[in-house]
């Protein structure tokens, strides 16, 4: 950005024209440059212009020049010059990425400059949502503290410094809270016929993921052609790991756990699987013994017989006593 500053004079004669910076020192004498900053020109776009250019202009010019000619008395012109910095952020001087245990305290920092001192304004997007917007904080200031921190605070913070100098300057610092895993069974009982299969789901949900398996009876289950295991990737930090068991048969049913570990801690739960016993069939000893058939008898001009489903209500081994 270039700095102008003007100097109009009318009916100057033989005179001189001097321009000195605000410490006292010639920058030009008439139209010519005396000091060695290359920045600094005269320009005169009509003959009475005596403009002092300055290229590339930083807050260190601020300050009042005096444009001047040797007149008795001498007589002076001053401009004060001001010059505004947009902000500006010191990634050096600022926070960078960080990695927290849940329930601990976080602090970003954001080290922003700027003439006159930029406002530092505080933002957050999840990092879950591939299309999350950014959503104000309502915190202003170089510091900003999250006391607690959980899981729900996993996102990307920025800081935007904005002094009404364009442009604005903005960090991103990503903010990791890990915790220990939780480990979620779908069911807790489950029952199944042998010679089927059938499929065990278990929600774990950590960051960062660590060990996980499935145990039965006190024993890991390793990956065969009995047994089978995928992981799935849910929303956020959790997982499903999927145990399936083929051809099921006696040694198959009991107690399954499934376990997760990380670096911060351990957590399992454990569901029952047994066998689906097939339904009761009420079967007689003899067909001769009951039949379906009743006989009523009736008035002789009404005869009739019909047809009668027994309704059992005391059933004792093979035989049963019934009302109709």
């Amino acid at each position: 950005m270039t700095a102008i500053l003007p100097c109009t004079i009318n009916s100057l004669g033989d005179r001189k024209v001097l321009w000195m910076d605000p410490r006292g020192k010639a920058l030009t004498m008439d139209d010519r440059r005396v000091i060695f900053d290359q920045r600094i020109s005269l320009e005169r776009p009509v003959t009475r212009d005596w403009n002092l250019h300055i290229r590339n202009v930083k807050h260190s010019d601020s300050g009042e020049y005096m444009c001047q000619i040797n007149t008795s008395p001498v007589k002076i012109k001053k401009v004060l010059l001001y010059v505004f910095e947009p902000a500006k952020i010191n990634g050096h001087m600022s926070s960078g990425d960080q990695v927290i245990q849940e329930g601990q305290t976080v602090t970003l920092w954001c080290n922003a400059t700027g003439i006159p001192p930029p406002r530092v304004t505080w933002f957050k997007k999840s990092i879950h949502a591939k299309h999350a917007a950014k959503e104000a904080i309502g915190n202003d200031g170089e510091i900003l503290i999250i006391h607690n921190i959980t899981r729900y605070c996993d996102d990307v913070y920025e800081c935007v410094a904005f002094n009404d100098i364009e442009p604005a300057d903005s960090r991103e610092m990503k903010v990791t809270v890990q915790f220990k895993p939780e480990v979620e069974l779908y069911t807790k009982r489950m029952s199944h016929s042998k010679g089927r299969e059938t499929i065990l789901d278990c929600k774990i949900t950590a960051n960062p993921h660590g060990f996980s398996i499935w145990r039965k009876d006190g024993k890991d289950i390793q990956t065969s052609h009995k047994y089978g295991v995928q992981v799935f990737d849910e929303d956020g930090y959790s997982i499903t790991l999927s145990l399936r068991i083929g051809n099921l048969d006696d040694k198959d049913f009991g107690e399954y756990t499934c376990i997760a570990q990380n670096r911060l801690g351990t957590d399992q739960d454990s569901m029952l699987l047994f066998e689906l016993a097939d339904r009761t069939r009420l079967t007689t000893a003899s067909t001769s013994t009951m039949s379906n058939s009743i006989v009523w008898v009736m008035p002789p001009e009404r005869p009739y017989t019909g047809m009668h489903k027994p309704n059992i209500i005391h059933p004792i081994g093979n035989s049963f006593s019934y009302e109709s």
